[in-house]
């Protein structure tokens, strides 16, 4: 997984790759990866969170402490909770989710989210 210009590797499930593709025109790149990157690390998905480490740190972001934009920030924290327990959000993470995306793109980010919890999941095994 050092390859940092084929995220169709990281994920056994073809719609990954595909709900990638769907939402990186909206929120760009680098908030996906941020996001992705996050969710792999907590939900102990070692080779994806190592994946986007390089991947973001290629690019000149530290992942450790990223200069984050409002809605990078708000994928990051929504992210992290998603990964931790997806129905146990609180309620202003999840307003101020519903706030600044569209319900289509929460959808999809809901499902490649899910995606990469179970992609992690698979990497434990």
């Amino acid at each position: 997984m050092t390859d940092a210009s084929a995220p169709d590797q990281v994920s056994p499930f073809p719609e990954w790759e595909t709900l990638r593709e769907q939402i990186v025109p909206y929120v760009g790149e680098r908030a996906l990866s941020l996001l992705a990157f996050t969710v792999f690390d907590e939900a102990d998905g070692f080779e994806g969170a190592a994946y986007f480490r390089e991947s973001l740190h290629q690019s000149g972001t530290d992942v450790d402490s990223p200069e984050v934009t409002e809605s990078e920030g708000l994928l990051i924290r929504w992210g992290r909770l998603f990964a931790r327990d997806a129905e146990g959000i609180p309620a202003d993470v999840h307003a101020e989710f519903e706030r600044v995306f569209n319900p289509q793109l929460r959808e999809l980010l809901v499902q490649f989210a899910s995606l990469t919890v179970a992609t992690a999941t698979t990497q434990q095994q």
